[in-house]
């Protein structure tokens, strides 16, 4: 009888610890700095495009980009990336945006951390491979 109400009470314990951990994975986000963000997803895209002419990914991230901006700026950038896109130069985006707010990012937001959209997270081995063909 206390055999089977161990056995019961690990089973119980041990399926709770599963329960848990995958819980804990499944609200788990990737945060960065944005820097990081343009190091690991913008660079490599904008290769890329300038090798391949394939603007696809470079394009998925920018729509993003917006969202990762200070509030007081996120109408500002989403116009520079929009404007740029329009005309068909996603890769003159970056050097418009850091024009404009690149000290004074670099002064009030360095080390924030931003979520990164789980519909971007395989860009970067996505972008490797087609580098690499």
């Amino acid at each position: 009888m206390k055999l089977r109400m161990m056995l019961s009470l690990l089973l119980f314990l041990s399926a709770l610890g599963i329960v848990l951990n995958a819980e804990k994975k499944a609200t788990a986000s990737v945060e960065m700095n944005l820097h990081d963000f343009m190091e690991d997803y913008t660079k490599p895209a904008t290769k890329l495009y300038d090798k391949k002419d394939n603007a696809d990914y470079l394009n998925k991230i920018l729509e993003k980009v917006p969202d990762m901006a200070p509030d007081d700026q996120k109408v500002e950038w989403k116009e520079i990336i929009d404007a740029k896109l329009a005309v068909g130069k996603p890769d003159e985006t970056c050097k418009s945006c850091h024009t404009k707010f690149k000290k004074e990012y670099k002064a009030k937001y360095r080390k924030k951390l931003i979520p990164i959209p789980e519909d971007l997270l395989g860009f970067p081995a996505e972008i490797k491979a087609l580098l690499k063909k």
